[in-house]
């Protein structure tokens, strides 16, 4: 039997991949008795899972009033993604001299993988392979309050992969990014990692700004 923190857990996972995914839209109401009755649990649960997905930045909650889906910003993906931008080269700066074979045989791998499915337009997968050729270079940075930094942003910017998920034909050209950075960490050059990883964000942002952009003129 699930304890109460698996539970609410689980329910804030949930609403969280039906934000991502577009089944609730900016804006939109989330009630807490039709949640709970989705989820066959009482409100507490529901009230502690959306109050979760608010420090995340998911939803916005109007004290006893109600919650919402909070609707994205430009400038909002900007400022997260400056600040991505540096703790993810920072990291992967200080990666550099501690990288093994079995970190490159693990990034060879993933890199294969981003590829394969940036072919395929499999945002869900794309995104596991992603997250985990980024998170070879935070564990060899050997730097714990750096990763838990980079873990915090990158928790609060999921939400903007209901752009990429909509649009994976715009972000293909990220796919390429890796094997780059990959290539140049074999080589040792970490300035040049460093300044990769900062492009590679950078551009993220700016596809997704773009979109934003083109959206608020349909």
């Amino acid at each position: 039997m699930k304890n109460y923190r698996q539970i609410w857990e689980a329910i804030a996972e949930e609403i969280k991949e039906d934000i991502i995914n577009g089944r609730y839209g900016p804006d939109e109401r989330l009630k807490e008795a039709e949640l709970a009755e989705k989820y066959d649990v009482s409100k507490t649960p529901v009230r502690e899972a959306l109050r979760y997905l608010e420090g995340i930045g998911f939803v916005e909650i109007v004290p006893h009033t109600m919650a919402r889906v909070k609707k994205m910003n430009k400038k909002e993906v900007e400022e997260f993604y400056v600040i991505q931008s540096v703790l993810e080269g920072l990291a992967a700066r200080e990666a550099v001299p501690n990288l093994k074979e079995g970190d490159f045989e693990k990034m060879e791998k993933y890199v294969a993988l981003l590829e394969k499915y940036s072919r395929e337009k499999n945002s869900v997968e794309y995104e596991k392979a992603n997250i985990n050729f980024h998170s070879i270079f935070w564990k060899a940075s050997n730097n714990e309050k750096l990763r838990e930094m980079i873990r915090n942003i990158h928790e609060q910017v999921l939400r903007f992969r209901t752009v990429t998920r909509k649009y994976p034909e715009r972000f293909k050209v990220l796919a390429a990014d890796h094997r780059r950075i990959m290539e140049s960490a074999r080589k040792k050059d970490a300035e040049k990692v460093e300044k990769l990883f900062r492009q590679h964000v950078e551009k993220q942002t700016k596809y997704i700004v773009e979109i934003l952009e083109r959206e608020e003129h349909i």
